[in-house]
């Protein structure tokens, strides 16, 4: 997140306005998952006890376990979030991952903060601060200077959609969830910052 950061801002004066943005919501993603699972993280607990619990599998692996966490990650970083900054001018390959990253505040900012009755949840700042004011003006800039169409717009939902169904659920929480998963998240990350206990107490 740092190294992109730092390069994002070494070549800014070099990029295209489009890729500034990619590069910039590249570099919130990277701080979206690192708030997650790092700090505060808490997002193994989060997904496992409060948002998809399931009595198929301990908590500390199903559904989500350290293996298909990183999978989905790395695939949305490296490929959905990533691409754009080499290819900024294909709109629906850059209109996914801003359209995604917006939806996301839906999640980290109503729907989990509601659940654990709390104001925030991991994620949320890189939603709020990152995700949403650069797909604000990401559909600004798009929009108004004419680059943005229907075929463009229906290609990137497309797109959207196919990442949800078989990256996310297919592969990530299909194929690669395993009740007896090898890949628990370990005591230390699952219980980081108190989220568990937290969630332990509601019920």
């Amino acid at each position: 997140m740092v190294i992109a950061a730092i390069l994002t801002a070494i070549y800014w004066h070099d990029m295209s306005v489009l890729r500034r943005l990619a590069a910039m919501n590249f570099v919130v993603i990277l701080w979206h998952m690192f708030e997650e699972y790092r700090l505060p993280g808490g997002e193994g607990a989060i997904t496992n006890m409060l948002m998809q619990p399931s009595d198929k599998g301990p908590v500390d692996r199903y559904p989500l376990n350290q293996n298909n966490a990183m999978f989905i990650n790395v695939v949305a970083a490296y490929i959905v979030y990533l691409f754009p900054v080499i290819w900024p001018n294909v709109m629906w390959l850059s209109f996914m991952p801003v359209l995604f990253g917006m939806t996301q505040v839906i999640m980290h900012a109503f729907m989990t903060p509601r659940k654990m009755h709390t104001l925030y949840s991991p994620g949320e700042l890189a939603c709020v601060l990152g995700h949403l004011p650069i797909g604000i003006y990401w559909f600004y800039y798009t929009i108004s200077t004419g680059r943005l169409d229907w075929a463009n717009v229906i290609g990137g939902v497309i797109y959207q959609v196919l990442f949800i169904v078989v990256i996310m659920m297919k592969v990530g929480y299909g194929v690669l969830a395993d009740p007896d998963s090898k890949y628990p998240f370990p005591k230390a990350e699952f219980e980081r910052s108190g989220y568990a206990e937290r969630i332990r107490n509601l019920k």
